[in-house]
């Protein structure tokens, strides 16, 4: 089994991110891991890291625009003080997640952190903001490990809006078994917190229902032939091939896949990591009906179609899936929390206390959220789950457009 574990100087760079942080009183505010001070007419700092760069491009942009609407839905102000995010790429790596959270665990003003969009981002930048004394609010790292019980104390600055892959992975199997009517299935990951772990649920989830898991394959996301790893699974004769790999991956497995014998008539169900126009592009023709799980925005709140409005307004373009609308809970829970602790002085100064923060957000309890309601629970999962099945009708990449392509085919 392949494990992401950080390298002697990744592990030095978690490490000497940043100074230890230890109590402080400022104004009239005392806090165990430090206060921030605002001064009158100065930005309240929220950071925000997401992937901006690569296959995977269009999912982080999203996100922090939903951040960006959600700031404006607030008034842009809390507390009387003008709100500014500032953003950085994390990729979908673990080395992109590292850069940008010691980038931004460096500035000391930044209250809480949105993001990241992918798991294996989180796995690493989390600790080095949270050494910081800086919460993170996760937009897109859904994989189990991350808000388990058993985690280190790195991550118990963490907490999510998204799903935790547990439910998705439950919702897949149940879908799989109970609808499909299939009865075996392979799976694909490419070693990354999110694929690997959530293919490990889906494959208990799927075997517990009397299911049979024949094949469990693992790739690298460098790998453009998948030739090698589809003939081992061909042996097999699984009625379906679940993987949650990324946009480039899908595009090469989706292509290859007829070229192998036994496998023209496999089903393959993938990930809300591809919910996307990139992903049409990268598989082209072999897109018709290729399924995915994803968000089912139509479940969401009842504001959500005011803010597609909104955001199409804003940037010029609709907003692709689920993504953009965490990134709009994250802002929401975050700027929730500040105006619940903050304390301003007579000269109009305003302080914030990281711990008391922290406590705000792990107390977050009915929060009316664009993806539903937002309720935090003591591991920091405060995610609403509203999943469906999602099928590609076009190879057109003009016509994605969620609803239309991809479709919802259930429930």
């Amino acid at each position: 089994m392949k494990k992401l574990l950080l390298s002697a100087a990744s592990l030095a760079a978690v490490l000497l991110a940043t100074a230890p942080i230890r109590a402080e009183t400022l104004g009239p505010v005392t806090d165990p891991l430090g206060v921030v001070k605002i001064a009158k007419g100065q930005p309240v700092l929220i950071g925000g890291y997401s992937s901006q760069s690569g296959g995977d491009t269009n999912q982080g942009i999203d996100e922090l625009r939903g951040a960006e609407v959600a700031i404006k839905d607030f008034g842009g102000a809390v507390l009387g003080h003008p709100v500014k995010l500032l953003g950085e790429d994390a990729q979908c790596t673990a080395e992109g997640g590292q850069t940008a959270a010691t980038k931004l665990a460096g500035n000391k003003q930044i209250l809480a952190v949105l993001g990241p969009s992918c798991s294996s981002g989180a796995r690493v930048g989390a600790p080095i903001l949270w050494r910081a004394g800086i919460p993170s609010v996760a937009i897109g790292a859904t994989a189990p490990a991350l808000t388990a019980p058993d985690r280190p104390d790195g991550f118990k600055g963490f907490q999510r809006v998204v799903p935790n892959d547990l439910k998705s992975a439950k919702f897949t199997a149940d879908y799989a078994y109970d609808v499909l009517g299939l009865k075996t299935a392979a799976t694909i990951h490419d070693g990354s917190p999110y694929t690997e772990q959530l293919v490990r649920a889906f494959e208990k989830d799927f075997a517990a229902k009397g299911g049979t898991i024949v094949a469990s394959e693992a790739i690298s996301p460098s790998d453009t032939d998948l030739r090698p790893v589809l003939t081992r699974i061909a042996t097999k004769k699984p009625a379906l091939i679940f993987t949650p790999v990324f946009t480039s991956s899908v595009g090469f497995l989706m292509r290859q896949k007829d070229e192998v014998s036994g496998l023209a008539d496999t089903k393959v169900i993938g990930g809300e990591g591809v919910f996307s126009a990139n992903v049409i592009e990268a598989v082209g023709p072999k897109i018709v009906g290729f399924t995915i799980v994803g968000p089912s925005t139509d479940l969401f709140s009842k504001r959500f179609p005011d803010f597609v409005k909104a955001f199409a307004a804003e940037y010029g373009e609709a907003p692709i899936g689920g993504f953009s609308a965490y990134g709009y809970d994250a802002a929401l829970l975050t700027l929730t929390a500040i105006k619940a602790v903050g304390q301003t002085d007579a000269e109009g100064n305003l302080y914030v206390g990281r711990q008391a923060l922290h406590d705000a957000l792990m107390a977050t309890k009915g929060l009316d959220g664009l993806t539903g309601t937002l309720t935090c629970d003591a591991n920091g999962d405060c995610g609403a789950a509203t999943y469906a099945i999602w099928e590609f009708t076009s190879d057109d990449t003009s016509s994605f457009a969620p609803g239309k392509n991809p479709k919802r085919i259930y429930p």
